[in-house]
């Protein structure tokens, strides 16, 4: 019986994909047996899959940041030279069905995995930055008395001559949700809504906060797990693009997601979370699952859940069968034992 094997790739976006599964083919029979399906690419550059298209690496999993189901244009959308209907992705996309195309585009459903980013945890050569209330006394029992914050870029271009003369030239950029919610809520009560970086007290104010707005930059953004990990509840308003872990864990348990043609509800929809007792609920689930959002030792358990992903696959167990028990903070991997999450170590 030949002895299974799963290779892990660490691959940085400069280097030629080809020119390492040549290498990989020269080493040994691994890469052909399953024509890469077997092999497993960590690629740290922001875009992902999307920066190899190749069909030689179409069978192997991706882990990867970027979540997004669906190419973007590479041109801008001109409003004086084109239809408006050309730059919608999802028509785009419905006519590419119909032609056969491969509708996927950064990342495949339920092959490849969008894990969390390693930034935004804590550094012990550098410990004033980074504060999480699972870790540091003084973020603990902080009154959240935001609704709603976020802080970062939401207008890249504003002074450009040309966002006055042509308005949707730079509208790609966080695909119009940061952009929408400052536009309509920054006023609003509770709303805590900063236009540039707060670094200074960053890490205080999500710790303030009921909800944190989680929506993409030009793809995949920082900021779901830079909510989770501080205890505040991420409002994901990013179309079409997954964020890390969404394919395994039972996020609506500690996560909140709206398409964008629900942000002028936003108001309603958390208030009414929050007199149902919904947040209380989810506060305690995040004490738990920020651990699976955070890869340093000796707290993170991103690793475990990989691995625990890729253990449901082995046993040919159904997707989203990856559960969790909130009440034990425990891990089910699809087989009959649970794995404590906050366990010293945990062997998946």
């Amino acid at each position: 019986m030949q002895k299974k094997q799963t290779t892990f790739m660490m691959y940085w976006e400069w280097l030629d994909i080809k020119e390492i599964m040549a290498e990989l083919k020269r080493i040994g029979p691994y890469w052909e047996r399953k024509e890469g399906a077997d092999h497993i690419w960590t690629v740290t550059a922001d875009p992902g899959r999307c920066q190899y298209p190749q069909a030689e690496v179409r069978k192997s999993i991706f882990l990867h940041h970027m979540g997004m189901l669906r190419k973007l244009s590479s041109e801008p959308c001109n409003l004086f030279e084109q239809w408006g209907g050309s730059c919608d992705p999802s028509m785009v996309a419905g006519l590419g069905a119909l032609r056969g195309d491969l509708p996927w585009g950064c990342h495949i459903p339920y092959q490849d995995i969008v894990v969390p980013p390693s930034m935004y945890e804590y550094d012990n050569v550098s410990a004033t930055s980074f504060l999480t209330p699972y870790l540091h006394d003084e973020l603990q029992g902080l009154n959240r008395s935001n609704k709603l914050y976020y802080a970062g870029k939401i207008d890249l271009h504003e002074t450009d001559p040309k966002a006055k003369e042509e308005p949707w030239s730079d509208a790609s950029y966080s695909f119009g949700a940061r952009q929408t919610v400052f536009r309509m809520f920054q006023n609003a009560e509770g709303f805590v809504i900063h236009t540039t970086h707060a670094h200074g007290s960053y890490w205080k104010d999500l710790s303030s906060s009921i909800f944190c707005l989680a929506a993409a930059g030009w793809g995949w953004g920082g900021r779901m797990k830079a909510a989770v990990t501080r205890g505040c509840i991420p409002l994901i308003l990013q179309d079409g693009i997954k964020v890390e872990f969404e394919e395994q864990m039972p996020m609506k348990d500690y996560a909140l997601r709206i398409p964008t043609w629900m942000a002028h509800k936003l108001p309603d929809i958390m208030d009414s979370y929050m007199k149902s007792g919904k947040v209380d609920k989810m506060q305690k689930a995040l004490s738990c699952a920020w651990r699976l959002h955070w890869w340093r030792r000796p707290h993170g358990r991103a690793f475990e859940l990989v691995m625990c992903e890729l253990k449901r696959r082995v046993l040919g167990v159904a997707a989203h069968e990856v559960r969790i028990d909130w009440d034990k903070c425990a891990l089910n991997c699809g087989g009959k034992d649970l794995v404590r999450i906050t366990d010293s170590y945990n062997n998946v």
